[in-house]
């Protein structure tokens, strides 16, 4: 599948977007950040959504804000996960503010955490609207709800219930994601503990308290997304060269993280969704099934594995 297939491309005309996601491929992002405001909408399933400085849970009903700038990256998505995204042009932020100036933060990345759990009739709600507002082919018809859609979900956020999960992180965990973010550095769970100054125990410790994700299956999910930015960039490539180039040590280690975060298995995933995307050959395939268990031989040296 190419890259201009995301949904998170705006159409022409229209002021931004309003999607309905339940296909991880397109939420599996690099740590990013963009001009444009963002709420995650979440009607099932679980996850987080970790920034700079903390993580904010994904739960059903939660309803998360994040302005332009702020950095911040999708971890541990359920297989059920279903969650609006809405995402406004830069123009809109300054709209809120005028409105609602006495409630909406400064341009700037804010300090105070904004996730909030919204009761089932507000739930419902805005369900419903957002439905309407992406239903909506005319731009138009699509801005003036989009529009519509930015008051009605500040207000029924700020009349929602605070979740206190939302605790920043300590400030050695920061450079180590930091560090982790950096494509070009490869540093096993010791060195990356002793650039942090940290024992490598303490490290595991606290990012597991912190982000509640181990530190290997946080670097595999890192692998998953270069893994999808590249399979959507270069289709035509197979898909264990991209699993390979994506920093995973083997076909079984790529099998087992795929499997495990979007329930179902990279084949399956490629019949229904990327038809563009080359299957494994049957040597790939052999590979994987060649040993007891599925586990295969080293295809690459594995020094980027914790």
């Amino acid at each position: 599948m190419n890259a201009a297939c995301s949904p998170f491309d705006r159409k022409p005309g229209h002021a931004g977007v309003v999607v309905s996601l339940a296909d991880k491929r397109w939420y599996l992002r690099q740590w990013h950040a963009h001009d444009t405001l963002e709420v995650n909408l979440v009607l099932r399933g679980a996850g987080q959504v970790l920034l700079e400085n903390r993580r904010y849970p994904l739960m059903p009903g939660h309803l998360i804000w994040l302005w332009p700038g702020q950095r911040h990256v999708p971890a541990g998505w359920s297989a059920d996960m279903l969650l609006w995204i809405v995402e406004w042009g830069p123009e809109f932020l300054p709209r809120l503010r005028r409105v609602r100036r006495r409630a909406a933060p400064p341009p700037a990345d804010p300090a105070a955490p904004f996730c909030r759990r919204l009761a089932a009739p507000a739930l419902r709600r805005l369900d419903g609207l957002l439905a309407a507002v992406a239903a909506q082919a005319r731009p138009d018809a699509f801005n003036r709800g989009l529009e519509f859609a930015l008051l009605a979900l500040w207000d029924e956020f700020q009349a929602a219930e605070p979740v206190t999960a939302c605790a920043a992180f300590h400030p050695k965990l920061e450079a180590a994601l930091a560090l982790l973010a950096q494509p070009d550095q490869e540093l096993t769970q010791a060195e990356l503990a002793r650039r942090v100054h940290m024992s490598p125990f303490y490290l595991s410790e606290l990012f597991r308290r912190q982000t509640g994700l181990a530190l290997p299956d946080y670097r595999n999910r890192l692998r998953l997304q270069e893994f999808f930015r590249r399979s959507h960039a270069r289709p035509e490539i197979r898909l264990l060269q991209h699993a390979l180039d994506s920093g995973f040590g083997s076909y079984a280690q790529f099998y087992r993280v795929f499997t495990a975060a979007l329930g179902q298995s990279p084949r399956d995933w490629l019949r229904q969704t990327a038809p563009g995307i080359q299957p494994e050959s049957g040597h790939e395939k052999t590979a994987r099934t060649s040993r007891p268990g599925g586990a295969t031989g080293r295809l690459r040296p594995t020094s980027r594995s914790v």
